[in-house]
């Protein structure tokens, strides 16, 4: 492995510098493979636990260590010297989270309108929402729309958590709502990302993280806000839980939280600037340039004898997170030494951290892996960390792959380490992995160096694991070099099947047969113009799906979202595709990469089909203002005469407005008017960027109504007619 992805390991550890390091769909940079490159065995990359007193910890960040500081590559690109393990800096991590599914027939009065309840009047609550939209069932989400059987839509927006009285929508202008302002706690201020609503417990778990100042280090903490929502209309933060480090993925499973987050450690001062250290680090380059093995070996003896004595003189406490308990963080108490486990091969000195708690903020328990698994995927029972072999980086012919490490998820305490899986090649996100039947499914891509052409071509593997053995989780069965020269754009399984696109050019979607875990096939194969990027299934017989629009000459710069009839695995079809005018610049959707953002709501609980979606869509033209930002709102309807049609689109534009100050770009319309009590923005009015986030779906038995968010405010329309807007507001 080249020394300039180590590099980009490091900086993705470091949240800094992400573009440079992958593609945009999350992909990673094609690795130029050494000739020699050979696998770490599968013994080596299993979990150990640290003994309670320890001693072998400190051992083991000695060798880690040592290693970072002897690595003449691992900060070459950033400044002279070793390069520290550092936590995230001062900035949060970018972006929100994600929503819901969504329905559609005609509506004969608007939703809310006369629906009975007690003596008559109108109850006020519908009968049917959409959620947010999952990767497995009975596997929540966080999120930052959600909405409650009461019709109340919780909206995470700007640091604030915002509940609307959402129901009936025309009454959405005048509708109650409460604000809750997450500002400064503890050590820093807090910034909110995403939140689990638990509408039986009346809790929402608003989780996020603080970022500050420790003396001259930054420090990241992982918070969880325990929110009393049993009254919409006035919530109260009652608890707060936290963990060392910079949070990355959480999934709620009944009434309990499992949350990620990465903790890398600060080495000490001395690490950087001693003088005794450096010299030795001086002799060992120059032993090294001349070649002279013995004297690399003794200086390397040397090195990890010093680090080794300071390491043991610091103690544990230094290279250890710190839970924060329940009473707000006054209390910390450092991670326990035999609740981390280890691999034995040399990685970043850095921690998974897992803290499951329940929704009430009790039973809050912590356990830790030290790797630097980027990519994590739940199932209702399992943990997944995808830990590719970049994270073990100091070896310089390590082959490339990745080992998968099963945690299971008890319905109290800690997170607990059960058995490793080894694949060929990349998984580079949670839906290239699924757990079904006590086995699991990944897709992966591998870079082999070619000898005939003198570079790396991708290849792709579907491989079967047993998910439910002990220790190692054995291969049943695997599908090798799927479409060489081509990577995977989009994925899904579902039960015994599973869909895989790939792109070069033309998209071919495979549909893998999955019945026989020791004998996984490719069962049918079709090649369309464009890719695919998000796939949802639909029951058993269709397959929706967005993603780029494509020609035989290649991409065209529109939103693409297509239907496939997949009822026979072995005669698959697409029967529609839908690229929306878009302008002559092209359009984007944050669906394409962000599953929560893709709203599908079908018209009965019973069957999936026929339905309604509605995605974000940003379309750009010429001049700025003839720009669209909002909503498309789609019929899905396989068995009708044209199974996708637009119903119409949401404009969210006009809910922003320019500040007086901003001056509106070359050849473009006058000024918007912004709703009332709208918070100008310029970078928001430029080019009429209202930011499109999420949709929710209401209904009862008068109507169905669609609620669309954007980072300006929330508009309610009606589903079968969205150009029919019921109210708008502007949220704080």
């Amino acid at each position: 492995m080249r020394a300039d992805h180590r590099v980009c390991l490091l900086l993705l550890s470091s949240g800094l510098l992400l573009a440079s390091c992958g593609g945009g769909n999350g992909n990673p940079v094609p690795v130029e493979p050494e000739p020699q490159s050979r696998p770490t065995p599968t013994e080596q990359l299993a979990l150990k636990t640290f003994r309670a007193d320890c001693s072998d910890f400190l051992d083991y960040a000695a060798d880690a260590l040592t290693e970072q500081f002897l690595t003449p590559f691992y900060c070459a690109a950033l400044v002279d010297g070793p390069c520290p393990v550092f936590a995230a800096e001062g900035a949060p991590p970018p972006g929100m989270p994600a929503p819901t599914p969504v329905p559609t027939p005609a509506a004969t009065a608007p939703p809310g309108a006369g629906a009975p309840g007690v003596d008559g009047e109108n109850s006020g609550d519908p009968d049917r929402g959409s959620g947010t939209n999952t990767q497995e069932q009975g596997v929540d989400e966080a999120d930052i729309v959600k909405a409650d059987a009461a019709g109340n839509l919780y909206v995470l927006a700007n640091n604030k958590l915002s509940i609307v009285d959402a129901y009936p929508p025309q009454d959405l202008a005048q509708a109650a709502t409460a604000t809750l302002d997450f500002g400064t706690v503890e050590n820093g201020t807090f910034y909110a990302r995403d939140f689990f609503l638990d509408e039986a417990a009346g809790r929402a778990v608003v989780l996020g993280g603080t970022y500050g100042f420790d003396g001259s280090s930054s420090v990241a903490r992982t918070l969880a806000l325990i929110v009393d929502v049993s009254d919409p209309q006035d919530p109260v933060i009652l608890e707060q839980l936290g963990v060392d480090g910079s949070p990355l993925v959480a999934r709620r499973i009944g009434a309990r939280v499992h949350r990620v987050s990465r903790y890398d450690v600060i080495a000490p001062a001395w690490f950087y600037d001693d003088g005794e250290l450096a010299q030795l680090r001086d002799e060992y380059y120059d032993a090294r340039s001349r070649n002279d093995e013995a004297a690399v070996a003794r200086i390397t003896s040397e090195v990890r004898a010093e680090i080794g004595d300071r390491v043991r003189a610091s103690g544990a406490d230094v290279f250890l997170p710190r839970v924060h308990r329940a009473d707000g963080g006054s209390a910390a108490d450092v991670l326990a030494c035999d609740s981390v486990a280890h691999p034995d091969v040399a990685t970043a000195l850095g921690l998974m951290v897992v803290d499951s708690f329940d929704t009430d903020g009790g039973d809050h328990a912590v356990s830790a892996v030290i790797n630097n698994a980027f990519t994590v995927y739940a199932s209702p029972a399992n943990l997944y960390m995808v830990q590719s072999s970049w994270g073990w980086f100091f070896a310089p012919d390590q082959s490339e792959e990745t080992a998968i490490y099963r945690l299971a998820l008890p319905e109290s305490g800690a997170a607990a380490y059960q058995a490793i899986g080894k694949v060929d090649g990349t998984v580079s996100d949670s839906y290239r992995l699924s757990e079904f039947d006590g086995h699991l499914r990944v897709a992966s891509t591998e870079f082999r160096f070619d000898d005939d052409t003198q570079r790396s071509r991708p290849y792709n593997h579907i491989t079967v694991l047993d998910a439910e053995a002990p220790g190692t989780m054995a291969k049943t069965g695997e599908i090798r070099d799927l479409a060489p020269n081509e990577t995977i754009r989009g994925s899904r399984f579902v039960g015994p099947r599973g869909f895989v696109v790939t792109f070069e050019q033309i998209d071919p979607l495979f549909a893998l047969d999955l019945s026989d875990p020791a004998a996984p096939r490719v069962a049918d194969e079709l090649k369309i113009p464009g890719f695919s990027s998000y796939l949802m299934p639909l029951g058993d017989d269709y397959l929706l799906t967005i993603g780029r629009d494509g020609t035989d000459d290649g991409l065209t710069g529109k939103v693409a979202v297509q239907l496939f009839d997949v009822a026979d695995l072995g005669n698959i079809s697409q029967i529609a595709v839908l690229a929306p005018d878009s302008g002559e610049s092209g359009s984007y959707s944050v669906a394409e990469y962000d599953p929560h953002a893709f709203t599908y709501f079908s018209d009965t609980a019973e069957a999936a089909v026929p339905g309604t979606l509605s995605i974000p869509l940003q379309a750009y033209a010429e001049r700025w203002d003839d720009s669209f930002s909002g909503f498309l709102v789609l019929r899905v309807d396989p068995a009708g005469g044209t199974p996708l049609s637009e119903l119409g689109r949401v404009d969210h534009s006009g809910l922003v407005s320019a500040p007086d100050d901003c001056q509106p770009p070359p050849g473009s319309a006058p000024q918007p008017t912004a709703a009332p009590g709208a918070a100008p923005a310029c970078e928001y009015w430029y080019g009429n960027r209202a930011d499109p986030l999420r949709s929710v779906f209401l209904e009862d038995a008068f109507g169905r109504a669609l609620y669309t968010v954007s980072r300006a405010g929330v508009i309610a329309s009606d589903a079968q007619q969205p150009s029919t807007v019921y109210g708008s507001r502007v949220l704080p």
